[in-house]
């Protein structure tokens, strides 16, 4: 039977007279690699932003593995195996790799991995030889891995990842969507894209917004061919 790990119902925020949400459902399950697409501005982030606690809706329920996490922080959505990525890679650019590791370790009561596991985590991400190299002398790609570590130390049943391939060179886009395959045998993902390369090779299904609200849900090669998605968002040229 599937698991499902998130939930949410009727969930909405308003900013000011911007309506950012507006009555949005969804769920994701188990081992299953989520997507999420929409024009700009039509409440991606902001989905994202209240599920991993950044901020809080104004209505709607939100549940994670069967608790109710409204209202919680990231640090205690990362206890309970919840985490995400930013758009913009976020990172300790005046501190080491290794430091950077162990920062974001701090945000568990317990240590997680082992020091077997983590080096084989920073092997796997090609890592393991810039251990000593500030943060700030990696190119955006190694950035972008090392951002994906600080994430994967802190064991994830899900990582929710905001545009994983912005500002990548088209090789490093192949890289990394080959990265996020075999991502999937650590942890359950949760992906916003605009490349649409990155939903049709990854995503086992896809959740569509516009305008605040949820107008698709199912397989990408559904989304992919459904009238409004494409009217509204994709054009002719994904057709």
């Amino acid at each position: 039977m599937s698991v499902r790990l998130l939930e949410v119902s009727g969930l909405s925020k308003r900013f000011g007279g911007v309506v950012a949400l507006k009555n949005v459902d969804g769920h994701s399950v188990a081992g299953e690699t989520l997507g999420m697409i929409g024009p700009n501005g039509s409440g991606k982030t902001t989905f994202v932003n209240m599920v991993s606690g950044h901020i809080r809706p104004d209505s709607g329920t939100l549940g994670f593995a069967g608790i109710d996490i409204a209202g919680s922080t990231p640090h205690q959505l990362a206890e309970i195996g919840l985490c995400r990525t930013y758009q913009a890679v976020r990172v300790f650019s005046a501190l080491p790799v290794r430091q950077n590791i162990d920062n974001a370790r701090l945000l568990l009561s317990h240590r997680g991995l082992d020091s077997a596991e983590l080096g084989e985590l920073t092997e796997w991400l090609r890592l393991d030889t810039r251990l000593d190299v500030d943060a700030g002398s990696l190119t955006l790609f190694e950035q972008r891995r090392l951002e994906l570590l600080m994430r994967l130390v802190l064991k994830p049943r899900l990582i929710m990842l905001d545009e994983p391939v912005g500002g990548l060179a088209v090789t490093e886009v192949t890289e990394m969507i080959q990265l996020l395959k075999e991502l999937r045998a650590r942890c359950s993902i949760f992906v916003i894209e605009h490349t649409m390369r990155v939903i049709r090779e990854l995503a086992d299904r896809v959740m569509v917004l516009i305008a605040g609200e949820k107008v698709a849900d199912g397989p990408p090669a559904d989304i992919l061919r459904n009238k409004r998605v494409i009217d509204e968002y994709l054009g002719t040229r994904h057709a």
